[in-house]
């Protein structure tokens, strides 16, 4: 018999490979809970500021009147930054499945362009900033540790996953999501523990310094009838005809000016011409805090289509923060005007739309599913689990970020 072999030395090897996995377990599951303490504060400290600065727009309309120049000097501010903190979420998506860097400056630059996008009334979310904010600190605090690519490729995940989870109050969505976003139609769920941790971790922090979870509860229960059913189609469907609509404009439709500069003036004129037009700030910044009042019938047909009007053009302008937060209202807007149409409950309705465009726009069916939970309740899961399907099957794949890979 060779020297170290035998049973003794195989049982010693298996022993050795154990402690090993072990010991790698732990660790990821110590920097999951690390990622989640910082980016609970940084994400609940980013829904403060933004929710500080809409509120300082809603008191003080004139903010309004930044609008040209707010988009002028974000991507003055960006092109000074120069391109490598200028990825935008795309960067991060490709950070999940490569080794493509992500920088460091990424984070501060997000976490001011959005709040300041949001101060001037542009029609931009807050996912980006939670996608790129955590992808960044992820990735970089995967640096800080000496990881292995693939170990900071999972930092990044779990990045995203808290920075969402922070910002939303979804924890189950957000873990669920980072998962899925990437590659569509495929999940890593060797990382789905430690995405839960930091996602948790991460929603308990930020509650614990203010933020508030997304919860719009349904006021009851839904019966799954032939004429529910039949209305929940028609709403998913147009959801995911209007999420291929959406995102189809916002990336092979932009205004054809060359000139950075000239764009940010130009668009960010017209965006603020339609707010005089459309008064009391109704489509300007996130929106979600509208989203109530379409559960109680309070939509006027053409609302989603104006809304989504202003953020294409708030995008192309050059403001920063997401389009997902939009898309909440678009979808709900949407799916309360249909609901109205085919004798749907306002609120159920509502909540399919929101979910439904959701899934449109990002291709991920699940997370999609969970936060229709999570937000609305599980009263209406069914409802939530089949629209979602259609949806993503309407939307033909479209999506709103270029690097998912299918």
């Amino acid at each position: 018999m060779k020297k170290g072999t035998g049973p003794f030395f195989t049982k010693f090897k298996n022993l050795n490979n154990m402690k090993s996995k072990i010991t790698g377990i732990i660790r990821i599951l110590i920097i999951a809970i690390i990622l989640g303490l910082i980016l609970g504060l940084a994400g609940g400290a980013f829904y403060l500021c933004i929710r500080g600065a809409t509120g300082l727009r809603r008191a003080y309309p004139a903010f309004l009147l930044l609008l040209p120049v707010g988009a002028l000097l974000i991507t003055l501010f960006y092109r000074y930054l120069e391109k490598e903190s200028d990825g935008g979420t795309n960067r991060v998506l490709e950070a999940t499945y490569s080794d493509t860097p992500v920088s460091i400056r990424m984070a501060p630059a997000i976490f001011v362009s959005t709040v300041f996008s949001h101060l001037c009334g542009a029609s931009v979310g807050r996912e980006g900033a939670a996608l790129q904010l955590g992808g960044s600190v992820g990735y970089n605090i995967g640096r800080v540790f000496r990881l292995s690519d693939e170990e900071k490729r999972m930092c990044v995940v779990l990045g995203m996953s808290a920075c969402f989870s922070a910002l939303f109050g979804t924890p189950m969505a957000a873990a669920v999501f980072a998962l899925e976003i990437a590659i569509v139609g495929r999940m890593s769920l060797r990382w789905l523990l430690p995405s839960i941790l930091a996602s948790y971790v991460a929603r308990f922090t930020a509650r614990a310094i203010g933020a508030p979870d997304m919860k719009m509860k349904l006021a009851r229960s839904a019966s799954f009838t032939g004429l529910n059913i039949f209305a929940m189609i028609v709403i998913a469907a147009a959801c995911g005809i209007v999420a291929w609509l959406f995102v189809t404009l916002l990336h092979r439709c932009k205004p054809g000016i060359r000139n950075p500069h000239v764009n940010a003036v130009v668009l960010g004129a017209i965006v603020l011409g339609l707010s005089f037009i459309f008064r009391g700030q109704t489509y300007n910044g996130a929106g979600v805090e509208l989203i109530p009042q379409f559960m109680e019938g309070q939509a006027a047909p053409w609302q989603f289509a104006v809304k989504m009007l202003f953020t294409l053009l708030s995008v192309w302008a050059g403001y920063r923060g997401g389009e997902i937060v939009p898309s909440f209202y678009i979808g709900a807007a949407l799916g309360a005007a249909l609901g109205n149409l085919v004798g749907l409950d306002p609120a159920l309705s509502c909540a399919i739309g929101m979910v439904s465009l959701f899934c449109g726009v990002t291709n991920c069916p699940i997370a999609a599913f969970i936060i229709g939970i999570e937000i609305f309740g599980a009263g209406a899961a069914p409802f939530f689990l089949v629209a979602s399907a259609l949806a993503f099957a309407c939307s033909g794949r479209a999506s709103l970020y270029t690097s998912q890979k299918r």
